[in-house]
């Protein structure tokens, strides 16, 4: 088994987004951007959005180099649970790698957000 976790200041991100608003469009998918800018203050969903791609990079060392943030996505299915997607040259690493069985859990609170992914490999 493997596992990746990640925090980080809400407040960076916020600052990332605003000093440098193309940040934003670099790191997340559209669907993210959108999922989240509904929310009357969208920082802490980004911010676990961001911890959860980071998360992937530390799972395997497979991952530390090569893919791009975009290819690491969170969505949210019909229940409400999060569920985490690789698309591209992540999924084909992972693939050759033999990571399967992706989970990932996110939380945050008033100033950090938190992401944890688990993977079996084989």
């Amino acid at each position: 088994m493997l596992i990746g976790i990640d925090i980080i200041d809400i407040d960076r991100i916020r600052k990332s987004v605003e000093r440098t608003p193309r940040f934003l469009h670099r790191v997340f998918t559209p669907q993210e951007i959108d999922y989240c800018m509904k929310k009357t203050n969208p920082y802490p969903s980004l911010a676990v959005r961001f911890a959860a791609k980071e998360a992937v990079r530390k799972l395997d060392p497979v991952f530390s180099s090569g893919i791009k943030y975009h290819e690491v996505e969170i969505v949210i299915k019909q229940d409400g649970r999060p569920e985490l997607c690789l698309y591209g040259k992540a999924e084909e690493k992972g693939r050759q790698a033999g990571i399967n069985g992706l989970a990932v859990s996110l939380s945050h609170a008033n100033e950090q957000a938190v992401a944890a992914v688990v993977a079996s490999k084989g």
